[in-house]
């Protein structure tokens, strides 16, 4: 999924971490454009929060009707130094590649595509999709040694369940106690969906990895952790140091949750690029607006629209770390 609307992802995001540790921090999604007829709500990166782990990326589309329109339409546009991951609600979306990849993403199997030193894709409804679109795109940042690694394209099996007390999680990326997803990050990564596990039990506990830091994104409904209830449009950051979660659920709500260990790299993240400097976006802007061979093409598409990326800012982008 590509980015339109602010080329500079991190603009306005915090260059100090402001609570530590044990937290809830509560924020508003953003507004954003992934195409010139598709708006989502983006939560990361945001002038609240950079990343969660090594999560740097997190738009929530849809629910959307759809019926009689075109739905998804994101042309082909060019990815590097990350993964995308795209987890589906209701509606089906045909991811194409610079690979010869044509896959055909449903709810319940997580798709990631490895973009290593360069890759290009495209996003859109079939011709016969559903009547409602809904899911979220999902970024992760590659650590230095996987950075310039080969790409792939992977559509996983559907992810599994945990049930555990009064909740149901389907864990679409890492492990959650017994439960191992068949996705697994290249840093500590946790990707989860969480519902009521039955409909008359409102609250649960879900048992947490302490040594990563994680965030509550309701795709449904409402969320209540102590005091501090979020809902869909908005995000609630938990911090570190949580070894379980008590969670309280609408009856209708849907939760992603995204955990993992800090991040500690820093990284400059512009438009659809993850790099390391200034210089290497610079490049990577004009090696995809040449037509170079680094990104290849999606001679597949049925079309010949190309997202072409935008002018750079007239300062330096500038690495930045998760908070500095």
């Amino acid at each position: 999924m590509s980015n339109v609307a602010t080329a500079d992802l991190y603009a306005g995001c915090p260059d100090r971490e402001s609570s530590p540790g044990l937290v809830l921090q509560r924020y508003d999604a953003i507004h954003a454009m992934i195409s010139p007829r598709n708006e989502v709500l983006r939560l990361l990166p945001h002038r609240e929060r950079r990343m969660v782990g090594a999560w740097c990326f997190a738009d929530i589309y849809g629910p959307t009707d759809v019926r009689g329109q075109e739905g998804m339409s994101v042309p082909p546009h060019p990815h590097m130094g990350l993964q995308t991951v795209s987890w589906l609600v209701r509606g089906t979306v045909l991811h194409r590649d610079s690979l010869g990849t044509t896959a055909l993403v449903e709810p319940g199997r997580v798709a990631v595509m490895t973009a290593g030193h360069g890759i290009a894709h495209s996003e859109n409804s079939p011709p016969d999709h559903g009547p409602v679109l809904h899911g979220a795109q999902l970024w992760v940042a590659l650590p230095e040694h996987a950075r310039h690694d080969g790409r792939a394209f992977t559509l996983h099996e559907p992810a599994p369940v945990l049930e555990v007390d009064g909740l149901r999680a389907q864990v679409f990326i890492g492990a959650r106690g017994a439960v191992v997803a068949p996705a697994q990050g290249v840093t500590p990564l946790l990707g989860a969906v969480l519902e009521r596990a039955a409909p008359g039990r409102r609250a649960g506990r879900l048992p947490l990895d302490p040594a990563y830091e994680h965030m509550l994104i309701p795709l449904a409904g409402e969320a209540r952790v102590g005091r501090a209830v979020v809902e869909a449009g908005q995000a609630l950051y938990l911090g570190l140091q949580r070894d379980e979660l008590d969670l309280a659920l609408s009856a209708d709500a849907r939760v992603l949750l995204l955990g993992g260990v800090p991040f500690e790299e820093e990284i400059v993240m512009w438009w659809n690029l993850v790099g390391r400097t200034h210089e290497e976006i610079e490049q990577a802007r004009r090696q995809w607006n040449g037509h170079e061979d680094r990104f290849g093409e999606v001679s597949h598409y049925p079309g010949p629209e190309r997202l072409a990326a935008p002018e750079l800012p007239h300062v330096r982008l500038r690495p930045r770390g998760r908070v500095s």
